[in-house]
């Protein structure tokens, strides 16, 4: 079968069946196996094998932060482009990431963090700390990553949610996207002329710049792609071709960023759109992003509770089962119900789910 005759992106994403839900469950899984090493067994001896066989490029947990942005830039674009109403746009990014948001954080200071608190509950609950835990990180300006006694014996000491550093810069791309969309410049021509200028800069290390310059590879490499989706195949060699630069690049101890924002991306498409009964796996929901925001605190309190460092394996096992269990009763009883007020405001036809903020 000739490049020509594979179905082009924009054939994939009107078509019916995707494998979306899956990626990202199994990206904000991936995310617990990743902390696990820090969280289990310390910051100094966890070192992951991707780490190490990257040379210091990534981690995998970096590398499933990237599979959600890149969805996110694809499904964002998309968003916007049928709808071009910013109101709209603003009220249904708000209500994927701030109600969830907003619960995790509440539970986590007034639940969790009393119960693991080394404080007397009456010194926990009278620190300001305890309520700007909850009002820095649903501001997303300057989280907050500590709560008073809480952690502070880990191997990781005092963090108490530390996936939270994503959901800024998730949120600040979606108003990249409002903002180009309302001027008008949201075309696949400068979106590849800013891919490749955030590249460039991404190769200058500039301390300054946060992780923008990574993450907007990502980000970007998605959003490209749904822009050029009239030109863009999904072929098996093409996804092979993928697959060696990424090995290299591994290997080679540099450029792995750049092959994923762009490689990386191709990649994470051909398998969302690859034809497998995995199609069906978010019938019951999308618990990724719950599992996501989830993880990092009670990943904690397992090491808290089994009285110090573990292998890494043995926290992802023993967390994994109640975070995907706190993912499941914020995707019912929070997420849902605000996608159905989202829906209620004429938000356009989503594809598979709305997107989930990154780990």
């Amino acid at each position: 079968m000739t490049l020509s005759s594979r179905p082009t992106l924009r054939e994939c994403i009107e078509g019916r069946s995707n494998n979306l839900d899956f990626l990202r469950f199994a990206a904000a899984s991936g995310v617990i196996a990743s902390h696990a090493f820090p969280l289990g067994e310390g910051p100094k001896e966890g070192t992951e094998p991707l780490t190490v066989f990257t040379h210091g490029q990534v981690s995998l947990g970096i590398v499933c932060v990237a599979v959600f942005l890149v969805i996110s830039g694809v499904l964002i674009s998309r968003s916007w482009e049928r709808g071009q109403d910013a109101r709209g746009f603003l009220h249904a990014r708000t209500l994927r990431i701030f109600p969830g948001l907003a619960v995790s954080l509440l539970l986590t200071a007034f639940g969790l963090g009393a119960v693991f608190t080394t404080l007397p509950l009456r010194d926990y609950f009278a620190s300001a700390e305890t309520y700007t835990f909850v009002l820095r990180n649903l501001t997303l300006i300057e989280p907050q990553w500590a709560l008073p006694g809480v952690f502070q014996s880990n191997v990781y000491a005092s963090a108490v949610n530390g996936s939270l550093w994503t959901l800024k810069y998730e949120v600040g791309f979606y108003l990249v996207v409002l903002g180009l969309g309302l001027a008008k410049l949201l075309r696949k021509d400068l979106a590849l002329v800013g891919w490749c200028l955030t590249a460039g800069v991404s190769f200058l290390h500039i301390g300054r710049l946060g992780f923008w310059p990574e993450l907007g590879l990502y980000f970007g490499g998605g959003m490209v792609l749904y822009l050029w989706r009239d030109r863009v195949r999904m072929s098996p060699w093409l996804a092979l071709g993928c697959v060696a630069v990424l090995t290299g690049t591994a290997m080679a101890g540099t450029g792995l960023k750049v092959a994923m924002g762009s490689c990386g991306a191709y990649l994470v498409m051909y398998l969302a759109f690859l034809p497998s009964r995995l199609a069906h796996f978010g019938r019951h929901g999308d618990f990724s992003y719950g599992v996501y925001i989830y993880a990092f605190p009670v990943q904690q309190a397992v090491t808290a509770l089994m009285g110090g460092p573990m292998p890494w394996w043995q926290n992802a096992l023993l967390s994994f089962p109640p975070t995907l269990l706190l993912g499941l009763l914020s995707w019912r009883y929070v997420e849902r119900l605000a996608l159905r007020v989202k829906r209620r405001s004429g938000e356009a036809p989503r594809l598979a789910t709305v997107s989930s903020p990154a780990p």
